[in-house]
């Protein structure tokens, strides 16, 4: 928790204007806590990125973010829905621009944060 604290402290310093969302990958909310449970198939390959999601949801609530959990395999056709004419230069024009590293990863978080950005937070 702390380092997940220290993180977003840097983040939002290294940010000019103040960061009021955070867009994490969805994860189940029954996924087990009992560590014996997680550390056996089919759980122990999700276990650690789960873990550290929630992690950083908490420490980004705790500073008044709003959590928006997205899910990976349809947040890219809702962006590009959204985005109409300018989804390919939108999403696709950084790597175009950038180069590697910029990958898949990259893209879905970036249509993440456009379907929030243009949608409003989650509702409660």
């Amino acid at each position: 928790m702390r380092c997940a604290e220290v993180a977003l402290e840097e983040v939002q310093r290294a940010v000019a204007a103040p960061i009021a969302s955070i867009s994490l990958r969805d994860w189940p909310g029954d996924f087990p806590r009992d560590i014996a449970t997680q550390r056996r198939p089919p759980h122990e390959s999700r276990a650690d990125s789960i873990m550290y999601r929630e992690v950083l949801a908490e420490a980004a609530a705790a500073r008044g973010w709003t959590i928006a959990r997205f899910d990976a395999r349809h947040v890219e056709r809702r962006a590009r829905e959204l985005l109409g004419a300018r989804a390919d230069e939108v999403l696709d024009g950084p790597r175009a621009r950038l180069g590697p590293p910029w990958n898949a990863d990259h893209r879905i978080a970036l249509a993440a944060t456009v379907v929030l950005a243009l949608t409003g937070p989650p509702s409660s």
